[in-house]
């Protein structure tokens, strides 16, 4: 489990994708849980919580978008 001491989406992202499981903790808005490298979002959870999980799963998904490339073949 790691702890940011301040809201980085950017570090948080990047700790989701290569950890692909576990939490982390953001000092002043709460405990977050991942799996499959991507945060939850619980129906139980604060619009905040809610807003932070959305924002750094689709940062995530940016990161798998820009990663993946064509294979194109050249004659």
């Amino acid at each position: 489990m790691r702890t940011f001491r301040k809201y980085a989406p950017l570090m948080i992202a990047k700790h989701v994708a290569s950890f692909f499981k576990g939490q982390f903790i953001v000092e002043s808005k709460g405990t977050f849980t991942f799996d499959g490298g991507k945060v939850i979002i619980d129906d139980n959870c604060s619009e905040s919580e809610k807003l932070i999980g959305r924002e750094v799963n689709k940062l995530i998904a940016s990161f798998l978008a820009s990663s993946r490339t064509l294979d194109v073949h050249y004659k």
